[in-house]
Protein backbone atom coordinates (compact mmCIF):
# COMPACT_ATOMS: atom_id res chain seq x y z
CA UNK A 1 0.00 0.00 0.00
CA UNK A 2 3.22 2.21 0.44
CA UNK A 3 4.32 1.65 -2.31
CA UNK A 4 1.19 2.45 -4.07
CA UNK A 5 0.75 5.40 -2.24
CA UNK A 6 4.51 6.70 -3.55
CA UNK A 7 3.58 5.95 -7.10
CA UNK A 8 0.37 7.71 -6.86
CA UNK A 9 1.85 10.62 -5.62
CA UNK A 10 5.03 10.96 -7.76
CA UNK A 11 2.73 10.24 -10.85
CA UNK A 12 0.52 13.34 -9.26
CA UNK A 13 3.85 15.72 -9.13
CA UNK A 14 4.67 14.74 -12.48
CA UNK A 15 1.33 15.64 -13.78
CA UNK A 16 1.42 19.39 -11.80
CA UNK A 17 4.78 20.34 -13.52
CA UNK A 18 4.03 19.08 -17.17
CA UNK A 19 0.65 20.92 -16.51
CA UNK A 20 2.84 24.29 -15.24
CA UNK A 21 4.67 23.67 -18.52
CA UNK A 22 1.70 22.91 -20.96
CA UNK A 23 0.63 26.65 -21.23
CA UNK A 24 4.64 27.75 -22.56
CA UNK A 25 6.45 25.58 -26.09
CA UNK A 26 5.05 23.22 -27.58
CA UNK A 27 7.18 20.17 -27.17
CA UNK A 28 7.93 18.70 -30.25
CA UNK A 29 9.40 22.02 -31.82
CA UNK A 30 12.51 23.63 -31.37
CA UNK A 31 12.75 27.28 -29.67
CA UNK A 32 12.50 29.76 -32.74
CA UNK A 33 15.23 32.22 -32.08
CA UNK A 34 14.92 34.52 -35.01
CA UNK A 35 15.87 38.06 -36.60
CA UNK A 36 15.10 39.88 -39.36
CA UNK A 37 17.17 40.68 -42.10
CA UNK A 38 15.57 43.49 -44.47
CA UNK A 39 16.66 45.70 -47.57
CA UNK A 40 18.75 47.82 -44.97
CA UNK A 41 20.80 44.78 -44.20
CA UNK A 42 21.24 43.34 -47.96
CA UNK A 43 22.79 47.18 -49.12
CA UNK A 44 25.25 46.68 -46.48
CA UNK A 45 26.61 43.53 -47.58
CA UNK A 46 25.77 43.51 -51.37
CA UNK A 47 25.78 46.82 -52.56
CA UNK A 48 28.51 47.02 -55.27
CA UNK A 49 29.51 44.12 -54.04
CA UNK A 50 30.87 41.11 -56.27
CA UNK A 51 29.66 37.79 -56.52
CA UNK A 52 32.98 36.49 -54.07
CA UNK A 53 32.71 39.39 -51.62
CA UNK A 54 28.84 39.02 -51.11
CA UNK A 55 29.77 35.19 -50.71
CA UNK A 56 32.14 36.42 -47.83
CA UNK A 57 29.76 38.42 -46.44
CA UNK A 58 27.18 36.15 -46.08
CA UNK A 59 29.27 33.61 -44.55
CA UNK A 60 30.04 36.63 -41.69
CA UNK A 61 26.77 37.26 -41.40
CA UNK A 62 25.72 33.42 -40.54
CA UNK A 63 28.77 33.70 -37.90
CA UNK A 64 27.42 36.29 -36.34
CA UNK A 65 24.09 34.69 -35.90
CA UNK A 66 25.54 31.38 -34.79
CA UNK A 67 27.29 33.61 -32.32
CA UNK A 68 23.83 34.13 -30.57
CA UNK A 69 22.61 30.69 -30.72
CA UNK A 70 19.61 32.12 -33.11
CA UNK A 71 18.32 29.54 -35.69
CA UNK A 72 16.09 31.64 -38.01
CA UNK A 73 15.89 34.79 -40.32
CA UNK A 74 13.33 36.36 -42.03
CA UNK A 75 15.33 37.85 -45.04
CA UNK A 76 13.80 40.19 -47.65
CA UNK A 77 12.61 38.79 -51.37
CA UNK A 78 10.67 41.17 -52.03
CA UNK A 79 10.53 44.85 -50.24
CA UNK A 80 9.00 47.23 -52.82
CA UNK A 81 7.60 45.23 -55.50
CA UNK A 82 11.04 44.38 -56.40
CA UNK A 83 12.70 41.11 -55.98
CA UNK A 84 16.28 39.88 -54.58
CA UNK A 85 16.48 36.95 -56.87
CA UNK A 86 15.22 36.38 -60.73
CA UNK A 87 11.63 36.61 -60.68
CA UNK A 88 9.20 36.84 -63.69
CA UNK A 89 6.99 39.02 -61.78
CA UNK A 90 8.71 41.73 -60.45
CA UNK A 91 12.08 43.89 -61.89
CA UNK A 92 15.35 43.22 -59.68
CA UNK A 93 15.49 45.63 -56.66
CA UNK A 94 17.59 49.05 -56.69
CA UNK A 95 19.44 47.87 -53.81
CA UNK A 96 21.13 45.41 -55.36
CA UNK A 97 23.15 47.48 -58.26
CA UNK A 98 21.57 51.07 -58.09
CA UNK A 99 19.45 50.18 -60.68
CA UNK A 100 15.85 48.87 -60.60
CA UNK A 101 15.15 46.38 -63.08
CA UNK A 102 18.71 45.60 -64.05
CA UNK A 103 19.31 41.72 -64.72
CA UNK A 104 21.05 40.06 -62.10
CA UNK A 105 24.68 38.98 -62.55
CA UNK A 106 23.93 36.67 -59.74
CA UNK A 107 21.09 35.88 -56.95
CA UNK A 108 21.44 37.32 -53.74
CA UNK A 109 18.41 35.62 -52.07
CA UNK A 110 19.52 32.53 -53.52
CA UNK A 111 22.90 32.27 -51.70
CA UNK A 112 21.89 33.60 -48.59
CA UNK A 113 19.36 30.93 -48.48
CA UNK A 114 21.79 28.37 -49.63
CA UNK A 115 23.97 29.12 -47.05
CA UNK A 116 22.04 30.13 -44.08
CA UNK A 117 20.38 26.53 -44.80
CA UNK A 118 23.20 24.34 -45.00
CA UNK A 119 24.84 25.88 -41.49
CA UNK A 120 20.94 24.28 -39.94
CA UNK A 121 18.88 27.77 -39.88
CA UNK A 122 15.46 27.76 -40.78
CA UNK A 123 14.82 30.25 -42.96
CA UNK A 124 11.54 32.72 -44.27
CA UNK A 125 11.12 34.12 -47.49
CA UNK A 126 10.05 37.39 -46.46
CA UNK A 127 7.89 39.97 -48.72
CA UNK A 128 6.07 43.25 -48.22
CA UNK A 129 2.72 42.59 -51.19
CA UNK A 130 1.64 46.35 -51.46
CA UNK A 131 3.91 48.56 -51.06
CA UNK A 132 5.91 49.95 -54.12
CA UNK A 133 7.80 52.45 -55.30
CA UNK A 134 8.19 56.30 -54.81
CA UNK A 135 7.83 58.16 -57.95
CA UNK A 136 11.37 59.41 -58.56
CA UNK A 137 12.00 55.18 -58.51
CA UNK A 138 8.96 54.70 -60.57
CA UNK A 139 10.24 57.02 -63.43
CA UNK A 140 13.25 54.94 -63.71
CA UNK A 141 11.21 51.32 -63.61
CA UNK A 142 11.48 49.63 -66.91
CA UNK A 143 8.58 50.12 -69.03
CA UNK A 144 8.24 46.38 -69.36
CA UNK A 145 7.19 45.85 -65.69
CA UNK A 146 3.49 45.24 -64.31
CA UNK A 147 3.78 48.46 -62.21
CA UNK A 148 4.63 50.81 -64.90
CA UNK A 149 1.79 48.86 -67.38
CA UNK A 150 -0.70 49.57 -65.17
CA UNK A 151 0.24 53.18 -64.53
CA UNK A 152 0.06 53.92 -68.14
CA UNK A 153 -3.22 52.04 -68.36
CA UNK A 154 -5.03 54.08 -65.78
CA UNK A 155 -5.36 50.63 -64.12
CA UNK A 156 -6.39 51.20 -60.28
CA UNK A 157 -4.27 48.14 -59.39
CA UNK A 158 -1.85 50.47 -58.23
CA UNK A 159 -2.35 54.17 -56.30
CA UNK A 160 -0.47 56.63 -55.49
CA UNK A 161 -0.67 57.68 -52.24
CA UNK A 162 1.40 60.85 -50.33
CA UNK A 163 4.81 59.69 -51.31
CA UNK A 164 4.53 56.53 -52.78
CA UNK A 165 3.00 53.85 -54.98
CA UNK A 166 0.96 50.68 -53.68
CA UNK A 167 -1.02 48.06 -54.63
CA UNK A 168 -4.83 48.09 -53.88
CA UNK A 169 -5.94 44.81 -52.62
CA UNK A 170 -9.79 45.87 -54.21
CA UNK A 171 -8.61 44.01 -57.47
CA UNK A 172 -7.94 39.97 -58.00
CA UNK A 173 -4.97 41.26 -60.05
CA UNK A 174 -3.04 42.25 -57.01
CA UNK A 175 -3.93 38.90 -55.27
CA UNK A 176 -3.04 37.29 -58.23
CA UNK A 177 0.36 38.84 -58.88
CA UNK A 178 1.90 38.45 -55.12
CA UNK A 179 0.14 34.96 -55.21
CA UNK A 180 2.44 34.08 -58.46
CA UNK A 181 5.42 35.89 -56.70
CA UNK A 182 4.94 33.72 -54.14
CA UNK A 183 5.36 30.50 -56.04
CA UNK A 184 8.26 31.92 -57.76
CA UNK A 185 9.65 31.43 -54.34
CA UNK A 186 8.11 28.13 -52.69
CA UNK A 187 8.88 26.47 -55.81
CA UNK A 188 12.57 27.39 -56.74
CA UNK A 189 14.30 27.95 -53.06
CA UNK A 190 14.65 25.66 -49.83
CA UNK A 191 12.45 27.97 -47.92
CA UNK A 192 10.89 27.32 -44.37
CA UNK A 193 8.24 29.50 -44.56
CA UNK A 194 6.53 32.93 -46.46
CA UNK A 195 6.82 35.85 -44.40
CA UNK A 196 5.07 39.12 -44.07
CA UNK A 197 5.30 41.78 -41.30
CA UNK A 198 3.37 44.71 -41.03
CA UNK A 199 2.59 46.61 -44.62
CA UNK A 200 -1.21 46.37 -45.35
CA UNK A 201 -2.67 49.62 -46.14
CA UNK A 202 -1.16 52.74 -46.07
CA UNK A 203 -0.73 53.91 -42.51
CA UNK A 204 -3.16 56.84 -42.98
CA UNK A 205 -5.22 56.12 -45.78
CA UNK A 206 -8.18 58.44 -46.32
CA UNK A 207 -11.04 57.63 -48.45
CA UNK A 208 -9.67 58.65 -51.80
CA UNK A 209 -7.35 55.50 -51.81
CA UNK A 210 -10.10 53.59 -53.29
CA UNK A 211 -13.02 55.45 -53.12
CA UNK A 212 -14.36 54.30 -56.64
CA UNK A 213 -13.94 50.67 -55.63
CA UNK A 214 -15.98 50.97 -52.53
CA UNK A 215 -18.64 52.51 -54.42
CA UNK A 216 -18.99 49.86 -56.90
CA UNK A 217 -18.69 46.78 -54.75
CA UNK A 218 -18.92 47.45 -51.15
CA UNK A 219 -22.90 47.40 -50.73
CA UNK A 220 -23.56 47.57 -47.32
CA UNK A 221 -20.35 47.45 -45.62
CA UNK A 222 -18.78 50.00 -43.82
CA UNK A 223 -15.52 51.10 -45.73
CA UNK A 224 -13.46 49.61 -42.64
CA UNK A 225 -15.09 45.95 -43.34
CA UNK A 226 -14.53 46.65 -46.92
CA UNK A 227 -10.95 47.07 -46.61
CA UNK A 228 -10.11 44.23 -44.13
CA UNK A 229 -11.97 41.96 -46.94
CA UNK A 230 -9.36 42.93 -49.40
CA UNK A 231 -6.73 42.01 -47.02
CA UNK A 232 -8.51 38.99 -46.37
CA UNK A 233 -8.76 38.05 -49.77
CA UNK A 234 -5.07 38.02 -50.13
CA UNK A 235 -3.90 36.80 -47.49
CA UNK A 236 -6.21 33.04 -48.13
CA UNK A 237 -4.89 33.43 -51.62
CA UNK A 238 -1.01 33.05 -50.39
CA UNK A 239 -1.86 30.99 -48.49
CA UNK A 240 -3.25 29.04 -50.84
CA UNK A 241 -0.82 29.34 -53.28
CA UNK A 242 1.78 28.20 -50.59
CA UNK A 243 0.04 25.16 -49.61
CA UNK A 244 -0.68 24.47 -53.23
CA UNK A 245 3.25 24.90 -54.35
CA UNK A 246 4.28 22.91 -50.83
CA UNK A 247 2.27 21.49 -48.64
CA UNK A 248 5.28 21.88 -46.12
CA UNK A 249 6.01 25.32 -46.26
CA UNK A 250 4.45 27.78 -43.92
CA UNK A 251 2.98 30.81 -43.79
CA UNK A 252 3.98 33.86 -40.90
CA UNK A 253 2.90 37.44 -40.62
CA UNK A 254 4.47 40.08 -38.19
CA UNK A 255 1.98 42.70 -37.39
CA UNK A 256 2.25 45.48 -35.54
CA UNK A 257 2.01 44.65 -31.94
CA UNK A 258 -1.20 46.96 -31.04
CA UNK A 259 -3.61 44.74 -32.28
CA UNK A 260 -6.27 47.74 -32.56
CA UNK A 261 -3.93 49.91 -34.86
CA UNK A 262 -3.39 47.01 -37.30
CA UNK A 263 -7.13 46.08 -37.47
CA UNK A 264 -8.54 49.56 -37.42
CA UNK A 265 -5.67 51.66 -39.10
CA UNK A 266 -4.20 49.60 -41.42
CA UNK A 267 -6.77 46.90 -41.53
CA UNK A 268 -5.41 43.81 -40.79
CA UNK A 269 -7.72 41.33 -39.50
CA UNK A 270 -5.20 39.17 -37.45
CA UNK A 271 -8.44 37.24 -35.80
CA UNK A 272 -9.55 36.12 -39.36
CA UNK A 273 -6.62 34.68 -40.11
CA UNK A 274 -5.75 33.06 -37.14
CA UNK A 275 -9.28 31.88 -36.76
CA UNK A 276 -9.62 30.59 -40.38
CA UNK A 277 -5.91 28.67 -40.15
CA UNK A 278 -4.37 30.76 -42.99
CA UNK A 279 -1.41 31.29 -41.12
CA UNK A 280 1.06 28.89 -39.24
CA UNK A 281 2.42 31.81 -37.07
CA UNK A 282 2.08 34.80 -35.82
CA UNK A 283 4.86 36.96 -34.69
CA UNK A 284 3.47 40.11 -33.42
CA UNK A 285 6.15 43.14 -33.02
CA UNK A 286 5.51 43.83 -29.50
CA UNK A 287 8.50 46.59 -29.20
CA UNK A 288 7.16 47.98 -25.86
CA UNK A 289 8.99 48.02 -22.57
CA UNK A 290 7.11 46.87 -19.09
CA UNK A 291 6.67 51.02 -18.48
CA UNK A 292 4.99 51.98 -22.31
CA UNK A 293 2.45 54.09 -20.94
CA UNK A 294 -0.39 53.19 -23.76
CA UNK A 295 0.50 49.35 -24.08
CA UNK A 296 3.01 47.94 -21.57
CA UNK A 297 4.78 44.52 -23.09
CA UNK A 298 3.20 42.13 -20.40
CA UNK A 299 -0.38 43.22 -21.27
CA UNK A 300 0.65 43.34 -25.16
CA UNK A 301 1.39 39.89 -24.63
CA UNK A 302 -1.44 38.59 -22.47
CA UNK A 303 -3.87 40.29 -25.61
CA UNK A 304 -1.82 37.77 -28.32
CA UNK A 305 -1.85 35.31 -26.49
CA UNK A 306 -5.75 35.37 -25.95
CA UNK A 307 -5.89 35.51 -29.75
CA UNK A 308 -3.89 32.69 -30.53
CA UNK A 309 -5.59 30.26 -27.49
CA UNK A 310 -7.47 27.41 -28.77
CA UNK A 311 -6.10 27.31 -32.21
CA UNK A 312 -3.23 25.45 -34.52
CA UNK A 313 -1.43 29.21 -34.67
CA UNK A 314 1.83 29.47 -32.97
CA UNK A 315 2.83 32.63 -31.29
CA UNK A 316 6.43 34.08 -31.86
CA UNK A 317 7.19 37.42 -30.09
CA UNK A 318 8.90 39.82 -31.65
CA UNK A 319 11.25 41.92 -29.74
CA UNK A 320 12.33 45.38 -29.91
CA UNK A 321 16.58 45.20 -29.92
CA UNK A 322 16.71 48.56 -31.93
CA UNK A 323 15.41 49.89 -28.74
CA UNK A 324 18.16 49.62 -26.95
CA UNK A 325 19.87 52.24 -25.07
CA UNK A 326 17.40 54.95 -26.74
CA UNK A 327 14.30 57.16 -26.34
CA UNK A 328 11.03 55.80 -26.79
CA UNK A 329 9.27 59.06 -26.89
CA UNK A 330 5.70 57.11 -27.98
CA UNK A 331 5.84 55.26 -24.21
CA UNK A 332 5.54 58.70 -22.22
CA UNK A 333 6.47 58.56 -18.93
CA UNK A 334 8.05 55.32 -19.51
CA UNK A 335 10.59 56.90 -22.55
CA UNK A 336 13.98 55.96 -20.58
CA UNK A 337 13.32 52.41 -19.87
CA UNK A 338 15.42 51.31 -22.71
CA UNK A 339 18.35 53.24 -21.01
CA UNK A 340 17.82 52.56 -17.53
CA UNK A 341 17.11 48.90 -18.07
CA UNK A 342 19.57 46.52 -18.64
CA UNK A 343 18.50 43.52 -19.08
CA UNK A 344 14.28 44.18 -21.09
CA UNK A 345 14.99 41.94 -23.91
CA UNK A 346 16.20 38.59 -21.37
CA UNK A 347 13.73 39.63 -19.21
CA UNK A 348 10.59 39.79 -21.93
CA UNK A 349 11.92 36.55 -23.38
CA UNK A 350 11.52 34.77 -20.32
CA UNK A 351 7.93 36.27 -19.96
CA UNK A 352 7.43 35.26 -23.31
CA UNK A 353 8.04 31.85 -22.82
CA UNK A 354 5.27 31.05 -20.85
CA UNK A 355 3.09 32.19 -23.19
CA UNK A 356 -0.08 30.03 -24.30
CA UNK A 357 1.50 28.30 -27.73
CA UNK A 358 4.50 30.10 -27.55
CA UNK A 359 7.22 29.09 -30.15
CA UNK A 360 9.84 31.51 -29.90
CA UNK A 361 11.00 34.84 -30.15
CA UNK A 362 12.58 37.24 -32.73
CA UNK A 363 14.73 40.48 -32.61
CA UNK A 364 15.10 43.34 -34.60
CA UNK A 365 16.84 43.42 -36.25
CA UNK A 366 20.03 42.13 -37.11
CA UNK A 367 22.29 45.62 -37.69
CA UNK A 368 20.96 46.63 -34.94
CA UNK A 369 22.33 44.07 -32.65
CA UNK A 370 25.82 43.20 -34.35
CA UNK A 371 26.51 46.84 -35.71
CA UNK A 372 24.63 49.08 -33.36
CA UNK A 373 26.03 52.88 -33.24
CA UNK A 374 29.04 53.40 -31.14
CA UNK A 375 27.37 55.31 -28.37
CA UNK A 376 24.77 52.20 -28.10
CA UNK A 377 27.44 49.19 -28.21
CA UNK A 378 28.10 48.94 -24.78
CA UNK A 379 24.39 48.68 -23.74
CA UNK A 380 23.95 46.62 -26.73
CA UNK A 381 26.52 44.00 -25.75
CA UNK A 382 25.31 43.90 -22.34
CA UNK A 383 21.62 43.35 -23.10
CA UNK A 384 22.48 40.84 -25.71
CA UNK A 385 24.92 38.82 -23.47
CA UNK A 386 22.07 38.34 -20.85
CA UNK A 387 19.75 36.61 -24.03
CA UNK A 388 22.79 34.49 -25.20
CA UNK A 389 22.33 33.36 -21.53
CA UNK A 390 19.14 32.07 -21.93
CA UNK A 391 19.92 30.09 -24.78
CA UNK A 392 22.68 27.79 -23.31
Amino acid sequence: MKIKRILLLLLAATLIVVGCNLKGRRFDQEEIRATWISYIDYTQILWGKSEEEYRSQVDRMIENLQSLKLNTIYVHASAFTDAYFPSEVYPSAQYISGTIGEPLAFDPFGILVEKAKAAGFRVEAWINPLRSFTQEQMETVPESSLQRQWIQENHRAIVYFKDRWYLNPAYLEVCETVSALVQELVSQYEIDAIHMDDYFYPDGVNESFDAPEYAAMAGSKSLAEFRKDNVNRMVEAISQAIRKTDKNCEFTISPAGNIQYTTESIYGDVAAWIKNGWIDMVIPQIYFGYEHETLPFDDCLRQWESLVEGTDVDLVVGLAAYKINTVDNYAKSGREEWITDQYILSRQIQEARQALQYRGFALYSYYSIFYPEAENTHKVNQEIESVVELLN
